[in-house]
């Protein structure tokens, strides 16, 4: 059993007492070749009456809340023709686009009198991102991470109604960790949209289109998976290679609300978005998204939603994922997105996805 403080004698999270995968780095052991099949061990897919209501639940939840956000989006997209949207955040395909959202700004209104003009400004109500990066609020606790959770998932498949629900399902556990962690720094938080379809073709967005398996476009604050290419059945466990990526667009949905997103995207344009610095900001920044994918996953796993062969199943996904040959060097190599991706999911702490501080051999 992990002992109750971490190697630099800092309290665990409640909960957060599975044994931990193997150190930092190191490649994981195969446990897949014994480990039983199918998805969740404990219990059979969506059992219980919970585990359905929930799945009805959400995929109801989903429908309308898609037919509500393509009313919005296309209103906004209306008003907003002269604008230049903002790119996704693409994951695992190359892009020349360099990802951006936009920050909370104070909103102006204008009184006109009979003779003067006057601009009266409005201070943002709530908790408002930080635009920042290494020295960033979300690491100043050394003690914060995520809270553990037992998820129902219900099962997997690649139709758009069963992975719809599926990832839906995984949203809610995701939203009842990251809430709590952002309240404690004082950051906003909202619940991501989502859009699911088979082939990548069929994804746009505010953003634009893509040919990328999965993306998150900070300019609606959705996630975009399409599920024919999203599994590469490298485990046992297909619904966790799935999860594992999904969990990695919610990390650029939380880089999003906190600010670290537009941070990023302001440094690399300063920088240029292809040369050699600018590359290397994307790198720190969709690795820490692979760091809070894997937070997500060790903290559930804690809590008893899977077993720790579907655990090592999602990291090692992850050592398959990453900037390939002929590609942009944006993402980082797939031996740095498994170790980030490991990272999270050993430590569990905010802090220790802080990629921003990493050496420059750490996220090449």
């Amino acid at each position: 059993m992990y002992p109750p403080r971490d190697p630099y004698g800092r309290p665990l999270p409640p909960g957060y007492g599975r044994p931990l995968p193997p150190p930092y780095g190191r490649p994981l052991p195969p446990p897949y070749g014994y480990a039983p099949q199918g998805y969740p061990p404990r219990r059979p897919p969506g059992s219980g009456i919970f585990g359905k209501l929930l799945t009805a639940l959400t995929v109801c939840g989903i429908v309308a809340a898609l037919v509500i956000a393509g009313v919005a989006i296309s209103a906004e997209s209306a008003d907003n023709r002269a604008a230049t949207t903002t790119p996704p955040s693409f994951t695992y395909t190359p892009t020349s686009a360099a990802p951006a959202t936009t920050s909370a700004r104070p909103a102006t209104t204008i009184r006109t009198t009979a003779r003067t003009t006057v601009a009266t400004t409005t201070k943002p109500v709530g908790p408002q991102p930080v635009i920042a990066l290494g020295q960033h609020p979300l690491f100043r606790d050394d003690d914060a991470g995520l809270g553990n959770l037992d998820c129902d998932l219900p099962r997997w498949a690649t139709d758009v109604a069963t992975a719809t629900a599926f990832f839906a399902a995984a949203q809610v556990c995701l939203d009842q960790m990251w809430r709590p962690n952002l309240a404690t720094a004082k950051l906003p938080f909202r619940s991501p949209g989502l859009v699911v379809a088979v082939n990548p073709s069929e994804l746009s967005s505010p953003c634009g289109g893509s040919s990328s398996d999965a993306f998150y476009c900070s300019a609606s604050s959705t996630i975009y998976m399409s599920t024919a290419g999203l599994v590469l059945h490298n485990t046992p466990f297909p619904p966790m290679e799935a999860l594992s990526v999904y969990a990695h667009e919610y990390g650029h949905h939380v880089q999003g609300l906190t600010g670290l997103l537009q941070a990023s995207s302001d440094q690399r344009r300063r920088q240029g978005t292809m040369s050699a610095d600018g590359l290397e900001t994307s790198r720190r920044m969709e690795l820490q998204a692979s760091c809070f994918g894997g937070m997500y996953v060790g903290s559930a796993e804690a809590g008893g939603s899977w077993t720790s062969q579907e655990g090592y199943a999602a990291v090692k996904h992850n050592y398959n994922r990453g900037d390939g040959n002929g590609r942009h060097r944006d993402h980082g190599t797939p031996e740095h997105n498994g170790n980030w991706y490991n990272h999270g999911y050993r430590k569990n702490r905010n802090f220790e996805c802080n990629t921003w501080l990493a050496p420059a051999d750490e996220v090449s």
